[in-house]
């Protein structure tokens, strides 16, 4: 069954990238918007039933069925744990709901066959310009004016640089791509610019491991070559790359040097740990400890204040960084949700990503230039690098970000690779 959109209403629907850095809420009320218009014409259709539902994701796309899994785990298990602790606070839900309208979203795309891809790219392509451009016209308050690194005022600087490094690691994906004109390497180059300039000097390391990765992907998805041949080409471009930015950014230069001397300086049994990395250290420690207390229904909604006190991390954990789990989280989304939601908590964390990420490595080894598969991987890499070291999805609207940038991506991967095949089965007639 098809409908008719006009253009500009679909390049509205995939919109949702561009100001996400700069308009606080602008993702949501996408979100909000996409939802709205899949129910009305759901509803006005008479398609919102499960026998349909069940006919386009069982039946004729069931690869997507990683997906729904994967979205509908979160509120599935916070519900469950919440029901073991008797304690039920809608704000637990709040953030995990954005993967149960995006998988509604996600089934009017398929329901109505829409073409989104080329909006897509072009909102993805455009947000890290968007930000580098308006990013001084905003005003300065709140985390902007609270420290001396860039960002916007209602992102704190690690969610701001993590971001800017996965639109810019995207950008690097399509301007790998052969293109028909200058111009378009042009605009996806500025697209990757902008990303990684504004990842620096937000002075967020949060996803920089995420790049020798997503570099050698692409080498073995462009060149074709060996596995061998791709790990050393990908270290020397790495290693050169890395020696570059050292010597020429005092921003890389510094964090770098605070990395290995922050390591190298904790102590595991004692001492004032309250560096960076030394303080990340502590709160997997101190998380960990708290899952095991409560493996099956986890602390959210109730108080852990006098577990954390205890002498036992006293001895490498000094007060502020008790103190700032509470308050900031444990900087680590499978540690994060693990407290929250116990053992349940970590388990759909992990199929969060890995869900994706198993749905876009299938479809790129049936259509190995499937360029929408590739750019899924490269998003989901990032986000899951990136959530090592911060709770990158704890947010609402970096979880509805998430939902919409996997479920738009993995239609038009699903919608190109049915078109590559109808368009070998008529090359073949």
């Amino acid at each position: 069954m098809k409908i008719i959109i006009s253009n500009i209403n679909l390049f509205i629907l995939t919109s949702f990238p561009i100001f996400a850095l700069i308009i606080r809420g602008w993702v949501s009320s996408i979100l909000f918007l996409c939802l709205s218009i899949s129910l009305f014409y759901l509803v006005k259709n008479q398609s919102f039933k499960y026998s349909i539902f069940q006919e386009e994701f069982s039946k004729k796309n069931n690869l997507l069925l990683l997906i729904v899994l994967a979205f509908l785990l979160p509120i599935i298990s916070i519900f469950l744990t919440s029901l073991g602790k008797f304690r039920f606070n809608g704000g637990d839900f709040d953030g995990p709901s954005r993967y149960l309208f995006a998988i509604i979203f996600l089934f009017f795309l398929l329901r109505y066959k829409l073409n989104i891809g080329r909006f897509l790219i072009f909102s993805i392509s455009l947000m890290p310009i968007t930000t580098f451009l308006l990013i001084n016209v905003v005003e300065k308050k709140g985390w902007a004016s609270a420290l001396p690194r860039t960002t916007i005022y209602f992102i704190d600087p690690i969610t701001f640089g993590s971001l800017c490094l996965s639109f810019g690691l995207l950008g690097l994906t399509l301007l790998s791509e052969k293109q028909r004109n200058n111009w378009v390497y042009i605009w996806f180059g500025l697209s990757m610019l902008s990303g990684f300039y504004l990842s620096i000097s937000s002075e967020s390391r949060t996803g920089w491991l995420a790049v020798p990765i997503i570099f050698f992907l692409l080498l073995k998805v462009r060149l074709g070559i060996s596995y061998l041949k791709t790990l050393i080409i990908s270290t020397i471009l790495i290693s050169i790359t890395s020696v570059v930015l050292y010597q020429s950014s005092e921003i890389v230069k510094n964090r770098f040097n605070q990395v290995t001397q922050e390591i190298s300086s904790y102590q595991w049994n004692e001492g004032n740990n309250s560096t960076s990395i030394g303080e990340r250290i502590s709160y997997i420690r101190m998380g960990w400890h708290l899952i095991l207390q409560k493996p099956l229904t986890g602390w959210a909604n109730l108080d852990f204040t006098p577990q954390i006190e205890s002498p036992e991390f006293s001895k490498f954990a000094t007060p502020s960084t008790r103190l700032g789990v509470k308050g900031g989280g444990f900087h680590n989304e499978f540690i994060n949700n693990g407290v929250k939601y116990g053992i349940p908590g970590i388990f759909f964390t992990i199929l969060l990503f890995l869900g994706p990420a198993i749905f876009f490595f299938k479809v790129l080894k049936m259509h190995s230039t499937n360029r929408y598969a590739i750019l899924g991987i490269v998003y989901v890499t990032a986000q899951a690098i990136s959530s090592l070291s911060y709770q990158v999805l704890d947010f609402k609207f970096t979880a509805s970000l998430y939902a919409l940038m996997i479920v738009t991506l993995a239609y038009s991967a699903l919608n190109d690779y049915k078109l590559n095949i109808a368009s070998h089965t008529n090359n073949n007639c």
